[in-house]
C-alpha cells in the first residue's frame, strides 16, 4: 500500500478511489481479527486496513503514523502477516453496519485534533463519507490505526473531494 501525507495527495487519492463509487451503495465491509494465545482470544486487529465494498467495487483503506492515509482496490494488506492467525469479520461494528445500504454521495476529508507545546496543528486524519439522506461514515486515524465513527448529523468537512 502506498500511503500519503500531505494534503494534496490525499485530496488526489480520495478522488481518484472514489470517482467511480459515487451514487453506489455500501454493501459490505470486512475487518481483521488476531488470534491472541495469551488471552486465547479473538482481538481486533485495527492496524489492517477496512475492507468496504461499494456496489461491485471494494477498497482497502488504512491509517498509519500520524496522518498517513492509502486507499487501494481490492484487498491488498500494508504489510506480511507474518504467520499470524487472522480472520475476517463482517459484521459487529455499529459504525460500519450503520453505513450498509446507504449511497454514496460525496466524500471529504477533515482535520483531526492535535496540539504541540500548546498550539494547534493542522493534521488531516478522517475520510468522510457522505450519505444521500443523511449520515456520514468517518473513517479516522485513532492513533497509528483505523477508528470509526457513524455521525447521524452533518458532520463539518475541511475538503470536499466530489
Amino acid at each position: 500500500m502506498k500511503y500519503c501525507a500531505s494534503l494534496k495527495e490525499k485530496t488526489d487519492l480520495v478522488h481518484h478511489q472514489f470517482s467511480e463509487l459515487i451514487g453506489k451503495a455500501v454493501v459490505g465491509y470486512e475487518l481483521a481479527q488476531i488470534w491472541c494465545e495469551e488471552t486465547a482470544a479473538w482481538s481486533e486487529w485495527n492496524d489492517l486496513p477496512v475492507f468496504l465494498s461499494i456496489g461491485s467495487g471494494e477498497l482497502s483503506i488504512s491509517w498509519q503514523k500520524f496522518d498517513e492515509l492509502a486507499i487501494e482496490v481490492d484487498r491488498v494488506l500494508p504489510f506480511s502477516l507474518c504467520g499470524s492467525t487472522v480472520r475476517w469479520i463482517d459484521s459487529g461494528n455499529i459504525h460500519l453496519d450503520a453505513a450498509i445500504g446507504r449511497t454514496v454521495e460525496s466524500v471529504s476529508l477533515a482535520q483531526g485534533a492535535m496540539t504541540v507545546g500548546g498550539s494547534e496543528i493542522e493534521i488531516w486524519t478522517r475520510l468522510l463519507i457522505h450519505f444521500t439522506g443523511g449520515g456520514s461514515l468517518d473513517i479516522f486515524n485513532a492513533l497509528d490505526e483505523n477508528g470509526f465513527e457513524f455521525h447521524t448529523k452533518a458532520v463539518e468537512a475541511g475538503v470536499s473531494c466530489f
